[in-house]
Formats: C-alpha cells, sequence, structure tokens
C-alpha cells in the first residue's frame, strides 16, 4: 500500500490542506517544533486505524492509496462515519486492518513501521508476542497466538487469581466460604441462645431508663407550653405600652386638624374609586390593530384573485386523479407480466427495469464463463496421489542426535576418570594409614643438643670463663635450634598433611562424581565388578542409538518421497486455486453484470432467451412512460396553484392542507373579519377617552398627598398609619389606661396566684419567646424520638423473644451441608476444565517456540543487508533466540556487546532490524507505508549521509516518510537528492505545506 493524495479537511491545526507525497521516493518532512509534524504523523495514522476514542469531534479528511495489486482507493473518516471506495466507487465500511492485514492494530503497526528516536535504543519490541507472531510466524503461526489468546480467556472465564474474581470458581468458592459460614453459625446456637437471653435483660433495662427520661421531659414541656399561652397577653401589654408612650409624644396639634385630615381622606377615597373605574373600565378591553383583527390584509388582492379561479383548480385535481388510476392499472398490469416470464417468475418493478442493457459485454461474460467451467471439471480429473507414512516407534531415551551421544559418552568417560581416581585416592589413604607416626627426629635431638650448648655458653660468659664472644655463639646455637624444632615439627606432622590433602580430594572427587551422576541416566558404578557392568550398558546404548539412527535415516528417505509427491500435489493444488479464483471472479463479473441491469440471477447458456424476454417487457414499458408525461404535466399545472394557496395559508398562520375547499374557508373567514373590524375600530376611540380622563384624576391624588405631608410634620409622623396611632393615643389616653390595667389582671388570674404572676412576668419581660419556642420544638421533638426509640425497642425486645422460641427448632443444617457438598462438586469439575485447558496452553508455548526457530533468520539476514549498506560493510548482527540481546561483529571478526556500542551505532543496528521486519510484512501480507520520525538525532555527518543513501534507495520501491526539524538534515538530504535525481522535499510550517 502506498499513500497518493492526503486531504486534512478539520484536523487540529490543518483545515483544507492537500498534499501528494511521492510514491517511489523517498519522502523528506522537515518542519520546526509545534510546526505541524506531529499532528501530520498522527493524521497518517487516523486515516489508517481510525481515531482514537473520545478523540474524533470535528475532525474530517480523507486518504488516496494504491494497493500492491494496482487497485486504487480512498478512505473517509468524519468524526464517527467511516468509509472506503474503490476504483469503480463502491462503498465499503469495513475496517482495512481486518479486511486486507489480519486483524493489524494501532499498537503493531507504531512497533514496526512507525519509527522514532526512542524506538532505537532495543530488540525488547521483539518481546511482544503480538508481534512476534506477526512477523516470526506469519501465515498460519498468529492462528496459534489467537488459539493461545482463547485458551486464556477460557481460563480467566472459569478463574482468576484474585479474592475480587467474578469467574465461575471464584463465585463457587465465595459461595462455598459463605455456607462454610452459616454453618458455623447453626454450630453456635447454643452460645446464640445465651446471647439473647443476655440482649432481652439489657433491653428492658434501656426501656424502663427510657420511659423515666421521657416523664421528665413531659413536666418541662408543660411549664414552656405555659409561657408561650402567655406570650399573647404579654403581646397586647406591650402594644398598650407603646400607644401610652405614643401619647406623651404629642405637644402640639390643631384644632382643626382632624377634620383637615378627614377632609383629604374622603377627596382621596372619591379620587381613588373613579381611578380603580376607570382602570377596570381600561383593563377590560385592550385596543388592537388592523393586521391584528384582519390577518390578510396584505393578501387580500391575491386571495380575490385564487378565489377566482377555484374552479378551474377542481377541475385539475378530478384530472389527474382519472390519470392516476390509469398509471394504477398499468402498473399492475406491468407488475404480473413477471409471472409469464419462466426467467423472472416474480412480480417485476417498474423501477428496477433498466432500459440500456449492453447485450454484447453479456454475450462475451457468458462465454467466460462456459470455459472457466470446463477448465475445472477437467482440473478435477487429474487430480494425483500422495503415500502415507506410519510413524516412528517412540523411543524411550535422551540421545536422538549424535551430539547427545557425544554429550552422553564424554560423560561416562568422565565418570569412569573420577572412579578410578577414587580407588587411587583410597589406596593411598591406605598406605599412609598404615606408616608409623614419628614425635621426635633427628631434628629434635639436634635442636636440643644445640639448647644445651648455648646455655653452657651462656653460664660461661656470666662465671668469666669465656668473653663476649660466648654470647654470640649463644644466641647462634638458639637461632639453630629454633630452626631444628620448626624442621621436627614439620617432620612429625607431615603424615597429618597429606591425610588432610587426600581426604579433601576424596570429597572433591566424590562431589563431582554425583553431580554427574544426577545428569547421567545410567547407574554410577562403586567397584570393579560395577564398572564391568558399566561397560556392558554403553555398549547396549551404543548399539541402540546407532540402530535408531539407521531407522530414522529410512524414515528420512521415505519422507523426502512423500516430500516430492506433496510438492506435486501442492502444484495440484495451486493450479486449482488459481482456476477456482478465476471460475469465481469470472461469475462474480456474470453475477455483477445481470445485478448491474436488475436481471433476474439464470445460468450463462440461458442469454438469448433472456434478452427475448426483456424484449417484451422494454415494449409494455413505453406505455408507463406516456402516462408518467401527462401525469407530470398536469401536476406542473396543480403545483401552481398549491404555491399561490400556500402563500395565503402560510399567512394565516394554519397547519391545514392545501386545497379548494381550505381556500374557500379562508376567503370567508377574510370577509368576516373586515366586518369585524368596524366594531373594534369605535372601542378603540372610547378606550383612548378613558385613558385620558385616568391622567387628570393622578394629577389631583398628586396634589392630595402634598396635603397629607404637610400634616405629618405637625406631629413628626412618618406615615398616615404613624399620624393616626399617635392622634388616636392623645385622644384616648385615659381609655389605654384603664385596657393596660385589665390586661395585667387577665394575665395574673391566667398565672393562677401572685407569686405565679411575678415569676411569669419575671419571664416574659426577658423577651426570649424565640428561645422558649425553640426549647419546646426541641423538647417535642425529642419526645417524639424517645417514643419511637421506645417503640423500636419493645419492636427489638419482641424479635429477640421470638429468636429465642425459634432457635430451640431450627432445622436447617441438614440443608446447609447438602448445599456445602453440592458446591465442592462443582468446584471439582471446573478444576478439572480448568487444568485441561492449562495443559493446552503450555503445548500451544512450545509448539509457537519450534515455529519461531525457522523464521528469524530471513528477517536477520535482511537486516544484515540493510545495515552493510547503511555502514559500506562494516558491521553484521547476531540475535539470540529469544530476541532480547544483539550483538554485531565488525569487519575484523570481532564481536562487540551492546553496551559498548557508540549511540549511532546502535541506532543504525536496531533501525535495520525495524525496516526489516517492515519489509517482511509487505513480502508476507501487503507493504505499508514506512514513518520516520527524527531518528538522526544521534548520527554524525557521516553516518547520516550513508543511512540517507540507503534510504534514497529503499525509497523507491517502499514508500518512506522521513520527519525532522533540523535543518541541517534537510541540507544533506536535499545535496544526496540532487546528485541521485530523487527523492520529494516538503517544508511544513504552522498548518501550511510547501
Amino acid at each position: 500500500m502506498k499513500i497518493t493524495e492526503l486531504q486534512l479537511e478539520k484536523y487540529g491545526i490543518y483545515k483544507d490542506i492537500l498534499w501528494k507525497p511521492a510514491v517511489n521516493e523517498l519522502n523528506v518532512i522537515m518542519g520546526a517544533n509545534e510546526s505541524g509534524k506531529t499532528t501530520l504523523l498522527r493524521f497518517i495514522r487516523d486515516m489508517i486505524f481510525g481515531y482514537n476514542r473520545g478523540k474524533w469531534q470535528g475532525k474530517s479528511g480523507n486518504m488516496s492509496f494504491i494497493r500492491d495489486n494496482g487497485d486504487k482507493y480512498r478512505v473517509y473518516r468524519t468524526e464517527k462515519e467511516k468509509w472506503f471506495l474503490d476504483s469503480e466507487m463502491k462503498k465499503n465500511e469495513d475496517e482495512l486492518p481486518l479486511l486486507w492485514w489480519h486483524g493489524l492494530n494501532r499498537k503493531m503497526y507504531e512497533n514496526i513501521f512507525a519509527i522514532g528516536l526512542e524506538d532505537l535504543q532495543g530488540a525488547t519490541f521483539l518481546s511482544d508476542n503480538s508481534v512476534r507472531s506477526r512477523f516470526f510466524m506469519l501465515q498460519g503461526g498468529d492462528k496459534i497466538s489467537n488459539v493461545k489468546k482463547i485458551v486464556k480467556e477460557e481460563m480467566e472465564n472459569i478463574f482468576i487469581s484474585s479474592p475480587q474474581g467474578k469467574r465461575k470458581i471464584n463465585s463457587l468458592l465465595n459461595k462455598l466460604h459463605e455456607t462454610e459460614e452459616e454453618l458455623d453459625k447453626l454450630s453456635l446456637q447454643e452460645k446464640d441462645f445465651s446471647d439473647l437471653q443476655k440482649k432481652q435483660e439489657l433491653l428492658n433495662g434501656e426501656i424502663s431508663e427510657l420511659k423515666n427520661k421521657l416523664e421528665y421531659q413531659k413536666k418541662e414541656s408543660k411549664k414552656l407550653e405555659k409561657r408561650l399561652g402567655a406570650w399573647e397577653y404579654y403581646k397586647r401589654v406591650k402594644a398598650l405600652k407603646k400607644q401610652i408612650d405614643l401619647s406623651e409624644k404629642v405637644k402640639v396639634f390643631p384644632s382643626n386638624g382632624k377634620e383637615q385630615w378627614n377632609r383629604l381622606m374622603n377627596d382621596m377615597k372619591v379620587i381613588h374609586e373613579q381611578q380603580e373605574a376607570l382602570k377596570v373600565k381600561l383593563s377590560e378591553y385592550k385596543p388592537y390593530k388592523k393586521e391584528e383583527i384582519v390577518p390578510l390584509v396584505n393578501l387580500q388582492d391575491k386571495l380575490e384573485k385564487l378565489y377566482i379561479n377555484l374552479g378551474q383548480w377542481q377541475q385539475t385535481i378530478n384530472d389527474a386523479e382519472e390519470l392516476k388510476n390509469q398509471k394504477s392499472e398499468w402498473k399492475i398490469q406491468f407488475m404480473h407480466l413477471g409471472y409469464d416470464l419462466s426467467l423472472w417468475d416474480t412480480m417485476l418493478n417498474p423501477e428496477k427495469i433498466n432500459t440500456n442493457v449492453d447485450w454484447e459485454e453479456g454475450r462475451r461474460i457468458s462465454q467466460s464463463v462456459i470455459v472457466r467451467d470446463n477448465e475445472l471439471h477437467f482440473w478435477k480429473q487429474r487430480e494425483p496421489e500422495v503415500e502415507t507414512i506410519e510413524p516412528l516407534e517412540p523411543v524411550d531415551t535422551e540421545i536422538i542426535t549424535e551430539e547427545d551421544w557425544k554429550n552422553f559418552e564424554n560423560k561416562a568417560n568422565k565418570i569412569e576418570t573420577f572412579v578410578d581416581r577414587k580407588k587411587i585416592i583410597k589406596d593411598d589413604l591406605q598406605t599412609l594409614n598404615e606408616e608409623k607416626e614419628h614425635k621426635f627426629t633427628i631434628w629434635f635431638w639436634i635442636g636440643t643438643v644445640l639448647l644445651l650448648f648455648a646455655i653452657l655458653s651462656l653460664a660461661a660468659f656470666y662465671t668469666s670463663f669465656i668473653g663476649v664472644f660466648s654470647i654470640y655463639i649463644a644466641i647462634i646455637c638458639i637461632i639453630c635450634s629454633g630452626a631444628a624444632f620448626i624442621v621436627n615439627r614439620k617432620k612429625s606432622h607431615s603424615k597429618r598433611n597429606k591425610q588432610d590433602k587426600f581426604n579433601k580430594e576424596l570429597l572433591d572427587v566424590e562431589e563431582k562424581i554425583k553431580i554427574l551422576g544426577s545428569e547421567f541416566p545410567g547407574k554410577i558404578p562403586e567397584s570393579e565388578e560395577d564398572m564391568i557392568a558399566f561397560h556392558n550398558m554403553m555398549q547396549e546404548k551404543r548399539a541402540d542409538f546407532y540402530k535408531n539412527q539407521l531407522k530414522r535415516q529410512a524414515n528420512l528417505w521415505k519422507k523426502e518421497t512423500i516430500k516430492k509427491q506433496e510438492l506435486e500435489y501442492n502444484k495440484w493444488i495451486e493450479e486449482g486455486k488459481e482456476l477456482k479464483e478465476l471460475d469465481e471472479e469470472i461469475h462474480k463479473d456474470w453475477k455483477a453484470w445481470l445485478l448491474k441491469y436488475n436481471l433476474p440471477e439464470c445460468k450463462a447458456d440461458d442469454l438469448s432467451k433472456l434478452q427475448e424476454q426483456w424484449q417484451k417487457i422494454y415494449s409494455i414499458q413505453g406505455k408507463g412512460k406516456i402516462l408518467d408525461v401527462k401525469i407530470e404535466q398536469i401536476e406542473q399545472k396543480l403545483s401552481e396553484f398549491k404555491e399561490r394557496a400556500a402563500v395565503i395559508i402560510k399567512a394565516t398562520g394554519k397547519s391545514c392542507e392545501v386545497i379548494p375547499a381550505e381556500i374557500l374557508q379562508i376567503y370567508e373567514e377574510n370577509r368576516r373579519c373586515n366586518l369585524e373590524w368596524q366594531s373594534v375600530f369605535e372601542r378603540n376611540k372610547q378606550h383612548l377617552s378613558y385613558k385620558n380622563e385616568l391622567e387628570k384624576l393622578n394629577e389631583k391624588w398628586n396634589k392630595c398627598q402634598e396635603s397629607m405631608q404637610s400634616l405629618f410634620k405637625l406631629v413628626n409622623a412618618e406615615n398616615a398609619e404613624e399620624f393616626a396611632a399617635r392622634v388616636n393615643a392623645y385622644e384616648k389616653q385615659d381609655q389605654i389606661m384603664k385596657e393596660w390595667n385589665a390586661v395585667r389582671q387577665d394575665l395574673r388570674l391566667y398565672a393562677g396566684s401572685e407569686e405565679e404572676f411575678n415569676k411569669l412576668w419575671g419571664f416574659l419581660e426577658k423577651d426570649e419567646y424565640e428561645k422558649w419556642m425553640k426549647e419546646y420544638k426541641l423538647l417535642e421533638e425529642s419526645t417524639k424520638k424517645g417514643n419511637e426509640k421506645l417503640g423500636n425497642m419493645q419492636m427489638q425486645a419482641g424479635a429477640v423473644e421470638n429468636e429465642i422460641f425459634r432457635l430451640a427448632e431450627d432445622e436447617s443444617m441438614t440443608t446447609k451441608l447438602q448445599e456445602k457438598k453440592e458446591i465442592e462438586s462443582k468446584i471439582l469439575h471446573l478444576l478439572e476444565e480448568w487444568i485441561t485447558y492449562f495443559y493446552i496452553d503450555k503445548i500451544l508455548e512450545i509448539a509457537q517456540k519450534k515455529y519461531e526457530t525457522g523464521k528469524q533468520p530471513k528477517v536477520m539476514e535482511q537486516a544484515n543487508l540493510f545495515l552493510n549498506s547503511m555502514t559500506r560493510g562494516k558491521y553484521s548482527i547476531l540475535l539470540d533466540d529469544k530476541g532480547k540481546s544483539i550483538k554485531i561483529i565488525d569487519y575484523k571478526n570481532q564481536i562487540k556487546e551492546s553496551k559498548i556500542w557508540s549511540s549511532g551505532t546502535g541506532d543504525q543496528v536496531y533501525l535495520a532490524i525495524r525496516l526489516a521486519l517492515a519489509l517482511a510484512f509487505g513480502e508476507q501480507v501487503e507493504s505499508l507505508p514506512i514513518v520516520l520520525d527524527d531518528i538522526f538525532v544521534r548520527f554524525d555527518e557521516e553516518r547520516q549521509k550513508e543511512t540517507l543513501k540507503f534510504l534514497m534507495e529503499l525509497g523507491k520501491k517502499q514508500q518512506i516518510f522521513l520527519f525532522t526539524c533540523h535543518k541541517q538534515t534537510m541540507r544533506i538530504a536535499e545535496e544526496i537528492g540532487r546528485e541521485r535525481n530523487s527523492g520529494l522535499f516538503t517544508y511544513i510550517n504552522s498548518g501550511v505545506i510547501n
């Protein structure tokens, strides 16, 4: 696959950008940071694999590409919608990787085809099982990986090693645990019975205590209730006291002040009544505009003209119905014609009959179908025969190859050598043990004599028998005496040292024999008799090995013969596959031709009969087309009438059918509206006179309010209520004092006694009504909750009493034991199923490793060629079986570990491997574009030149996109491109591609 065009409609900073990359040349794209390189990279991946979940909003674009077989396609992705078109503009909504590339996903593509600087850090990407299965096991090995995945899922469906697991065994284990807990509870019924009795005694005590508390709260509530009841009396007393205080504030008041006030109030009352009467009249009627009464005031001329043409419109409708009835009769006749035609034999659809059929193309395709069917028939008659081979009997031995036999024989020789050495050491120890041990040798006596001579020399010095020379003689004798004693000690301990040496060597030999014995399949000899049996066993092993080798060789020869037969059979299969593909393709063309012209499915031999029957259909279809032309003409006339009527109906705001009857009704309604407007016009004039009269009354009302404010100032009142209160209080001072004393007397009687009155009055003067009400509500709420709690506790006490009676008659132990047994049986069955899947998984893992073994060399051979090109033959690659460790060999045949590579060399090695894997995918399935993102950061200029030359050559057959933000890399690439006349060089700047 090679990309031929990218159209970024709405994608990040790109808006309506079109770019056509090179197909057979290296594409080098240069742009600074934040210029849009990463966005363009992401767009290519999104076009191939789709937008990531939750990141499709506001994104749209399309990509044109050509496949390896030359077919051209264009894929479209607009937010959640996706589809692609082929060269014949056929639409398909499948995902490209699932359709063509064996389920290649975005992660695998990024691991192989999208290579950045951070990706050139090692070969650990080959440890990913999905990548290995796709590249080392293409065309078959991926099936093993898929089966392993299914087996893993089945294992996880049965059991998962997590306490929070919801799988079958996990659920049964949790249920078993719950059952065992219930059995433990049932086994502790006697303890529960005792606990319930204690709980019953505790509840009875709490119930008694709660009753006492509720009684106390009831008394406190009554006290607060009495204070709250007296509060209404106290409020009256406060109001009277306020009036007394007001009367004392009025010192000067005019003699006719009250008459002035009453006159103003009467005038304002009359004005207010008149205002209200006018407001009622004004509110009873709302003035209307002419457009509100007559909606079609601007369309009356059009309505009048349409009203005159209503008869002509109705006649046109009747003519259209008559033609439609004729068309329906023709359609029924045409549809039933299919039953008279043997190849159709079904009801015909006039819409699906194609009038322009290419019968020449049909004859050509039908002839090809007949030829391909004959070729496939003769191919089946030529099926070759393949012999079968009997499987070899299994050999109960680990020695299979020549190398295995050499290893086995080397181990046997080492064992024999160590056994002989062990015997020699034991004989030497026995000889050494028979020797006598001497504690005092000749050296001991020499040392003793020298020591005595030294003592005598010192004695001669102290007795002045000999001078200072005797001291020197004594020192020499002492030194010689010490040396003699040391030699004596070594000689006397020589036997013990030899014994220790022999014992240590014996232990070492026995340990080596033990190690070899653990790896050796036969019995280890212990004596001379065992050595004879050991030699006989070796002879038998040697004879069995060469006998099996002969059988294996004969079997290999027969396999070669069968392999040749299989090659012939495979060639026959391939030939058949090609013939079947050709046959299927021509049958598809035949069906496509029939489908293209909406013809019924039939055999290629019936083409002439099909054409004859089609001619009959075509002749009858012409009558229907004449009726269609007449209907179209009359429909055009009707549409003109409807357009005129629709304008009028739309102006009325109605939702009704566009027919003459509706227009007639609208015309009558418009006449009625014109008559109604005459009466509405008169009422509008009356409404305007009421409005003017109300404005005059509002002016009188304002003058009265100014006079009232003058009276307020005389008594220092702020409003009418305060003015009236002060005047009334001033006039009724004696009456208020009498009422004051009467209310206090009523409050005294409510209290009951003088002492209670004084206490109650003291509480009322504190003015803590809100506090009392809050305390009262809290007590009421507390009492309510206490009663609820008392009820709950009494219910608990009853439940405890019932439970005590129930425990004596509970027989659920037997049921739970039976349930436990059933759960254990289900767990055992599921464990057997899980173990079966476990062994299948291990066997598949072994098969996968063997399958991978033969796939790596080809990929690594390609990687070596790439590395040689990039380094001018300086290095070659070595990769271990697991793909986790890579070494290189230089031109001097020196092996270098990865830890001593330079950064540039390492990048070249891993780049070569990644490119080889990408091409391996292309050879097996289909080539995909390779994306390289700033991979030259650690390359010096020489490495960049050599690598770019290699990429220029590789880009001629493999599409490659090289992105960089370094001007030096772009300069070098352009120089090499000019030398080789190759490469497309593109610059990106803030979402603009040049």
